[in-house]
């Protein structure tokens, strides 16, 4: 279902599909397992996460989360969270990431460490989800 995709640093993420502004969204995040809950009280900084998909592989485990969705211009800003387990390892790690979905165009951006938005790879189901994240704020 979920694919990772490399990321700086050796990090790999989870793509998260969002919504276009205006539009009905056609997808929703399921209920957050209590297991994930627990690891995110445990590894993610901050409050207000909002979960949006889970995902394990042979590879790995991960979840994506995000919070402060807000709306500038036609975008949506936000901070992605990302709980990930490498496969034979037994520690969770954690990222936060500035990231804004592009609501006309139903892609994501990443900022770097420049403060630069710089694309960030689709995957399947990244267009419905911008969706439903262009419909938050």
């Amino acid at each position: 279902m979920n694919r990772f995709l490399p990321l700086v640093g050796g990090w790999c993420v989870l793509l998260i599909g969002l919504p276009v502004m205006g539009q009905e969204t056609d997808w929703v995040p399921a209920p957050e397992p209590v297991i994930w809950r627990s690891l995110r009280d445990t590894h993610l900084p901050g409050a207000d996460w909002r979960f949006v998909e889970a995902m394990r592989t042979d590879r790995a485990e991960a979840a994506e989360y995000l919070r402060r969705p807000r709306a500038v211009n036609d975008t949506v800003e936000l901070e992605a969270g990302l709980l990930l387990r490498r496969a034979g390892q037994e520690a969770w790690t954690s990222r936060v990431l500035a990231m804004r979905a592009v609501c006309p165009e139903g892609r994501m951006e990443r900022k770097d460490e420049n403060g630069e938005w710089t694309p960030y790879p689709g995957r399947p189901g990244t267009v419905v989800k911008v969706r439903w994240i262009c419909s938050l704020p």
